[in-house]
């Protein structure tokens, strides 16, 4: 008959670094051999959240760089954005009413689960790194946009407005919401919980597109600032809460609903394709050769590229973010046999 042989504890003086793998118990069979349980740590690889923070950050000031310095930046924005403002005419009272307190209805429903999810379950200081996560994103957002970012005022016809305007504060507040969520959610459901939060959140930054308050490069901004407070919030939570961060044998061979690779694939193809329909969109308008700061006729071309580049780079952030945690998440499962 097969007996269970005391927890195996590691030498004294031992380390257990963030990389390390901890046999937390083993199982003697009537063979002799033994299959222990091993504890891969959550967050253990601290170069990989470095790395991933340090992409998304140059994501940003690459997609700064590209749409918001440049000539044909500015003239791709500007003619999407005035595209929106031709159609925003023909909308009835009710989608302007909807579209107008989107951003709210998204806020207010982030904050609402997770209020529900910190007394539910009593994780208090996770609560407040996640907490502490969407209130820097929301203030980085208006540092970039007003103080730190500087839209240069180009010879190019394209009225300046205001200055600049990226990131935008409406879809940084939805996607940072999504975000504390999906970090107070157990590893089962982050999958789940990215892909149902970023058709919120991009459905924020579609509206206020359509509602011409922002350019799409605002709302791309939007996203990578979420994700990179995601990041740094996501490796404290998951380095101090080992206990609840961690996916079992059975859920990796039998994946959760909730947690499901399926989940991600989904938001990586949809992601991706919106990203190529704004490519055909923006050149079935013409492409660069049709740049101009006063056309004869504003192209639904170009207001579908709009949309779908303020909305499809939105579902690969958080496909990006759901898969990273995936791995970065602890893992119980069974070693090989031993005689």
């Amino acid at each position: 008959m097969a007996c269970m042989s005391p927890a195996v504890s590691a030498p004294a003086g031992a380390g257990t670094g963030p990389g390390r793998r901890v046999r937390a118990a083993s199982a003697t069979g009537s063979t002799g051999a033994t299959r222990a349980t091993v504890l891969l740590r959550p967050a253990r690889s601290t170069w990989a959240w470095v790395l991933a923070a340090a992409v998304t950050a140059a994501l940003l000031l690459l997609v700064f760089r590209v749409l918001v310095t440049t000539q044909t930046g500015q003239l791709a924005e500007f003619m999407a954005l005035e595209a929106a403002t031709h159609r925003l005419e023909g909308l009835r009272g009710s989608t302007l009413t909807v579209l107008n307190r989107l951003p709210e209805i998204v806020g207010v429903a982030g904050v609402g689960v997770f209020l529900v999810l910190t007394v539910y379950r009593r994780r208090w200081f996770a609560s407040l790194v996640a907490a502490m996560a969407f209130g820097a994103a929301n203030l980085t957002t208006q540092l970039l946009k007003n103080w730190v970012l500087v839209r240069p005022d180009l010879d190019n016809g394209v009225p300046y407005y205001t200055g600049n305007s990226l990131p935008s504060g409406h879809t940084t507040f939805a996607a940072a919401a999504v975000v504390a969520v999906f970090l107070m959610v157990a590893p089962r459901w982050r999958p789940l919980t990215a892909a149902v939060g970023a058709v919120f959140a991009t459905a924020v930054g579609a509206g206020t597109f359509i509602e011409t308050w922002h350019r799409p490069a605002d709302m791309v901004a939007a996203y990578l600032v979420a994700a990179f407070w995601g990041l740094v919030a996501g490796y404290v939570i998951l380095r101090t809460g080992p206990d609840w961060n961690i996916r079992g044998t059975r859920t990796a061979r039998h994946p959760h609903p909730g947690g499901h690779p399926l989940w991600d694939v989904a938001l990586w193809v949809t992601g991706g394709a919106m990203l190529l329909g704004a490519w055909w969109g923006f050149e079935s308008a013409g492409g660069t050769a049709a740049l101009t700061a006063e056309p004869d006729w504003y192209s639904g071309w170009h207001f579908l590229y709009g949309v779908l580049f303020a909305t499809g780079p939105g579902l690969l952030v958080f496909a990006a973010l759901s898969g990273f945690f995936r791995w970065q998440s602890g893992r119980r499962r069974l070693a090989a046999p031993r005689d």
